[in-house]
């Protein structure tokens, strides 16, 4: 296993956003004259400061990240930034999260988890493709919602899909990212997890039709339709049994003789073409467990039973919550939260800013601060508190990055449960940026 220093993962980000010049043509909008000549603002300057930007007003930024004495005007910055395309930030994001190597494994397969969280825009009603009102005779927001794929045991972000919250469609984003990360995976297997909203046939066939495993969350009525001949077949407070599935575009005499026909009419299944003969197959378990006093929990899965069993799917559905966790750190600890420009532009470059910015954050702690065990807890890095410390390195603030971050450890205090809290959010708007 190669251990890489925090400057080596400095240089590894440097190196990835230099390798954009590369590709000018396509990242570019004028390739043949910007960022060739030198200026105040160079090209890395510029990628830095989209990634390290916090929430201050823009001088209040501009200055903690150039110094007094070489402080540019906002408009400068603006002008920089509006030469690069937004998918000069896509193309970092992929490439750094690349160059990270992954050193933890479930049984051999890497874990993703796939969730969806919203990104309050600032107020902008003529934007119409973010712009909705979600109660009558109240002021509309603008927002975003990213679906996102997520690897629990390593702490990075894998990729990301933005759609618009009033077009949202969370299981197709997830579909989306499954055909996208395809080729991808030949190299080692993922299991891919979700919570329940996820739960449907096209998800599942994209999984098994992509050769890999899924495990996600169903609810209790949707499992009761799988089988409806099989009556009792979910009697008991522990169940695990392989189902098969047969769905098709028509209820002739035929196809419903095919064992647990499902008939999919208006709802979108790629794997069966509109008004077709075509059946399509799926094999896959349905597990039932308890988790309290008359509460069950269901997880649909394609996972093989004599290494999967019960204990190792329980452990494996809870690893998923890590990245509610991961989305507190990367909206608040990172910022994400506060989102400077109303441009469509701008704000893609922010949110892909961002997450290179998480991985980053998040690869130099794997790095450099490894869990310690006492005799009581576990302790692991403050992710907060390095997070917020590696901005200040990047921006030259500070500069034994490792010692500072190895003064901040928590312990994790297991089996710890708390109410969640549900506020209204809504976004700042621009006049203090």
């Amino acid at each position: 296993m190669i251990h890489f220093s925090v400057d080596d993962v400095r240089q590894e980000l440097f190196s990835s956003i230099n390798s954009l010049l590369d590709e000018r043509d396509a990242l570019l909008y004028n390739p043949a004259s910007s960022f060739t000549r030198k200026k105040k603002i160079s090209f890395l300057q510029t990628v830095l400061f989209t990634m390290t930007i916090g929430s201050g007003d823009a001088n209040e930024e501009l200055l903690s990240f150039f110094g007094e004495d070489e402080t540019p005007y906002p408009s400068a910055m603006i002008q920089r930034r509006s030469q690069i395309k937004p998918k000069a930030f896509v193309r970092l994001f992929d490439c750094f999260t690349e160059r990270i190597p992954l050193n933890e494994f479930f049984m051999g397969y890497q874990l993703v988890a796939c969730d969806g969280t919203r990104l309050n825009l600032p107020y902008n009603p003529s934007d119409s493709y973010t712009f909705y009102t979600p109660v009558k005779e109240r002021k509309g927001l603008n927002q975003l919602h990213m679906s996102s794929l997520y690897d629990p045991l390593n702490d990075v972000f894998l990729d990301v899909f933005l759609q618009s919250v009033p077009q949202m469609d969370e299981k197709a984003a997830f579909c989306e990212l499954l055909d996208k990360n395809r080729l991808q995976d030949k190299a080692r297997k993922r299991i891919y997890m979700g919570d329940r909203g996820y739960a449907s046939f096209n998800v599942f066939a994209h999984a098994i039709h992509n050769n890999q495993f899924f495990l996600i969350r169903m609810s209790e009525s949707n499992v009761k339709t799988l089988c409806p001949d099989l009556g009792n077949w979910l009697y008991g407070e522990h169940v695990d049994r392989e189902v098969t599935i047969n769905i098709g575009r028509r209820n002739t005499k035929k196809n419903c003789q095919f064992e647990n026909y499902h008939l999919i009419k208006s709802t979108r299944y790629d794997y069966a073409k509109a008004g077709s003969d075509e059946i399509d197959t799926l094999k896959f378990r349905i597990l039932k467990f308890p988790i309290g006093k008359c509460s069950f929990e269901y997880i649909a899965t394609n996972l093989p039973v004599y290494s999967f069993g019960e204990a190792v799917i329980k452990k494996l559905y809870h690893l998923r919550w890590n990245e509610e966790t991961a989305f507190r750190h990367l909206k608040y600890a990172g910022k994400m939260v506060k989102l400077h420009s109303l441009k469509p532009d701008f704000t893609i470059q922010e949110i892909y800013a961002k997450l290179t910015m998480y991985n980053f954050s998040s690869f130099i702690m794997k790095e450099t601060a490894p869990d310690k065990k006492t005799g009581k807890y576990t302790y692991k890095v403050n992710h907060t508190q390095a997070q917020k410390s590696c901005v200040k390195y990047l921006k030259g603030i500070i500069k034994d990055l490792e010692k500072l971050i190895l003064k901040h450890y928590v312990p994790v205090r297991l089996d710890r449960k708390f109410d969640r809290l549900l506020r209204r959010q809504s976004a700042d708007t621009l006049n203090y940026r």
